[in-house]
């Protein structure tokens, strides 16, 4: 049996977005997904408004690719109806791909109030999508990043990445255990030099946690004035995970006044298992 070779790039499949809502407390995307193939084989489908709760262009992507396999199927005799594709995409979810924290859940972890957004984002590539879903997401929203990695990765490119998106007011380095044993776990101090050297490339104003008016923050995160770094990044190397969140957090609830912000933690799965696995403590 020969297999049709569809690609969402193909003149006739077509996802467009139509914005953005909330589904149980998380943000989702809708869009309308249009396919219509005609060669030697014939592949049609219309939905409209299907919530993905997969957010992002390149999930798009994916769901259109989703939808057209689902459609070759059924040309060669699967029973799947329309309705059942629809389901099939609004039901698909990936912990720890582009994952918004509940309130109740960022409470859980003793920061009420905050947006949490977990991706186990690890590459150039995929740590670009994830800055253009957040831009696509929350583009006024402040933004502060923890970030964990495993030693196999390219530490330097994942920084430029999230550093030349936009601006960042804070970024804390922090270790979490990785498969393989500690050999694999980047020490936070590796990880913050990498920060320090990509902001220098890329001509960024940074405030590291090596200077002398910072050595308190740790202790006292009320300390921290906004004034003293509007146009800078705070970048700082700390081993705890629990601390690493709770200062980000009153870092960015201070500059973030009543504007919105996102508390990101991203840089391998490993970091997101771990915030995760906090929930169930």
């Amino acid at each position: 049996m020969c297999s049709p070779v569809v690609s969402t790039s193909d003149a006739g499949i077509r996802a467009t977005m139509n914005g953005l809502s909330l589904f149980d407390d998380r943000p989702c995307q809708t869009c309308d997904i249009t396919i219509q193939v005609e060669r030697d084989f014939q592949l049609s489908l219309e939905l409209f408004d299907v919530s993905l709760c997969m957010i992002g262009s390149h999930q798009l992507q994916n769901a259109l690719t989703a939808a057209c396999a689902a459609l070759c199927l059924r040309n060669q005799g699967w029973k799947i109806s329309d309705r059942s594709i629809r389901a099939g995409l609004q039901g698909t979810c990936l912990v720890g791909r582009s994952q918004f924290l509940t309130p109740k859940e960022a409470e859980t972890l003793g920061l009420p109030g905050a947006k949490i957004l977990l991706d186990g984002a690890h590459t150039k590539d995929s740590a670009k999508a994830l800055v253009d879903t957040i831009q696509m997401t929350l583009p006024e929203a402040k933004l502060a990043i923890i970030v964990a990695m495993a030693s196999d990765k390219d530490h330097l490119a994942f920084a430029r990445e999230f550093l030349s998106g936009r601006k960042l007011e804070a970024v804390f380095l922090t270790e979490a255990d990785v498969a393989g044993g500690k050999t694999r776990i980047t020490p936070a101090s590796v990880l913050r030099g990498c920060w320090i050297q990509a902001s220098q490339e890329l001509g960024i104003n940074i405030v590291h946690d090596g200077l002398a008016e910072y050595q308190d923050l740790l202790q006292d995160p009320s300390t921290y004035s906004p004034r003293a770094s509007e146009n800078s990044t705070l970048i700082a190397g700390e081993y705890s995970l629990a601390v690493s969140m709770k200062v980000a957090n009153q870092i960015l609830r201070t500059k973030s006044d009543n504007q919105t912000g996102i508390l990101v933690i991203t840089g391998s799965l490993h970091i997101v298992s771990s915030v995760l696995a906090s929930l169930h403590k």
